[in-house]
């Protein structure tokens, strides 16, 4: 059967699936109050809240929007947002391990760095805002990863990390990134566009640099891998780093000192050596899949002259 908005435009698409998204964030709220109210379920001041509106948004407000605009406008929507196996998982699953590990200290240093900036003093109403925000979301990941239990770890790894990157990878990815690449058929445009999106709907401006970038990364490792599992990975091994960093060693002072760690010029220089790294990695990676596709379009002619 023909799907129901299969003749809609890029640009409808793109606002279909950011009503789909507004309607989704209201009804998770509407459903984590439900589930709070039920006798015996925390209600609402503690852990059991977060872990509740967590699910809720990652499921209904995230994932499901993504999900819904796919099954409305193509016919093959787990196909469409490329959730399936396509050939060579294991070197793609391997291709996002090392780009998680090669770009971890420039995503540091673009974090540390991007802490330290300040807003224009004719701003300083709009700072005020933006730091109560920024205060309020991380007494709330802070709340998260003080649980110093095997269980607290376990939902973390699964809620936080596991949950979090298939839901915002459906959604930015799987369905954004494509729909921009639609109309704009420029994949580096639609990546970026996508990842300034991504950082810019968290509002954390003094997180916003290094979301950026790994709303860069991910875009990359979808355009190239054309597989949602590979930014998935990624997503879920930077998460779950944080995770375990804070559970093994979160309040120690070896652990503070990293997260204190001055923007100076050994930082920069690291930072930068981390920088050429990733490109390397990225451009090996493209070589090779450009090869590949060479090497299949001339067995394909070989195929055709027998």
């Amino acid at each position: 059967m023909k799907p129901l908005f299969s003749s809609l435009t890029p640009g409808y698409k793109i606002a279909w699936l950011f009503l789909f998204l507004l309607i989704g964030v209201i009804t998770a709220g509407i459903l984590t109050n439900l589930i709070l109210m039920i006798p015996g379920v925390d209600g609402g001041e503690g852990v059991t809240a977060i872990y509740v509106g967590s699910v809720m948004q990652s499921v209904v407000g995230t994932a499901l929007p993504a999900y819904f605009i796919a099954v409305l406008t193509h016919p093959a929507p787990v196909r469409y947002l490329k959730m399936t196996a396509n050939g060579r998982m294991g070197e793609k699953m391997i291709f996002a391990v090392l780009a998680f590990i090669f770009s971890y200290c420039l995503a540091s240093f673009l974090s540390q760095w991007n802490k330290g900036m300040e807003l224009p003093a004719f701003m300083d109403e709009v700072e005020q805002v933006l730091r109560s925000m920024e205060d309020a979301a991380l007494e709330t990941t802070g709340l998260l990863l003080s649980g110093k239990t095997i269980g607290s770890l376990i939902l973390n790894l699964i809620i936080v990390a596991g949950l979090a990157a298939v839901s915002e990878e459906m959604f930015f990815r799987g369905a954004l990134q494509q729909f921009i690449q639609e109309k704009f058929p420029n994949g580096h445009l639609a990546v970026w566009i996508t990842a300034l999106v991504f950082s810019l709907v968290h509002f954390q401006f003094w997180g916003f640099l290094p979301r950026l970038l790994l709303g860069a990364l991910l875009g990359y490792l979808f355009l190239y891998t054309r597989n949602l599992w590979a930014p998935i990975l990624f997503h879920f091994v930077n998460n779950a780093f944080i995770i375990v960093l804070h559970y093994f060693w979160g309040g120690t002072r070896w652990m503070s000192a990293i997260e204190e760690m001055p923007v100076d010029g050994w930082f920069a220089l690291v930072a930068s050596a981390s920088a050429l790294c990733t490109v390397l990695l990225f451009g090996r990676y493209r070589r090779a899949l450009r090869v590949g596709e060479q090497q299949a379009a001339g067995l394909g002619e070989w195929a055709n002259e027998e």
